[in-house]
């Protein structure tokens, strides 16, 4: 099961998830409950410290309590860093929070981007993702 909270209004839920229901068939893992949760900087702040011990903002944190081929994760999104995200990198906000969402479902499953190799393989997978967003809304419509 997916579950998106307070997710922008002009994304589609549900093509949201037959994508990421898709991905992790590419992955061969199951999604038990995966859910994503919009929240505001300073929400995502008290997480960041809470759960993490950083004092800082930041545009996502994953919290995955299952291993492949299972997943069992929450990822919370921080909206004013998408914002500020799309602004910085060009991009619309519906396309800055599709890639937040395929950043996310990649930490659920187990991927990670602590060094320069593993920012590239994410980015790599991120992308492949975002685009079978971009397939299914324009064979959908």
């Amino acid at each position: 099961m997916i579950e998106l909270y307070n997710l922008p209004i002009s994304l589609n839920s549900d093509k949201i998830k037959d994508t990421l229901y898709s991905a992790s068939k590419a992955h061969k893992v199951s999604i038990d409950k995966l859910t994503f949760s919009f929240v505001k900087d300073h929400q995502m702040l008290i997480l960041n410290k809470r759960f993490l011990n950083h004092n800082t903002y930041t545009d996502i944190i994953t919290f995955s309590y299952e291993s492949k081929p299972y997943i069992l994760a929450e990822v919370f999104i921080s909206i004013d860093q998408c914002i500020q995200n799309a602004k910085k990198f060009s991009q619309s906000i519906d396309n800055e929070t599709l890639r937040l969402i395929s950043h996310g479902f990649l930490h659920a499953i187990g991927f990670s981007d602590k060094s320069t190799s593993e920012i590239h393989s994410m980015r790599k997978e991120e992308n492949k993702i975002i685009k079978m967003f971009h397939v299914k809304q324009l064979l959908n419509d």
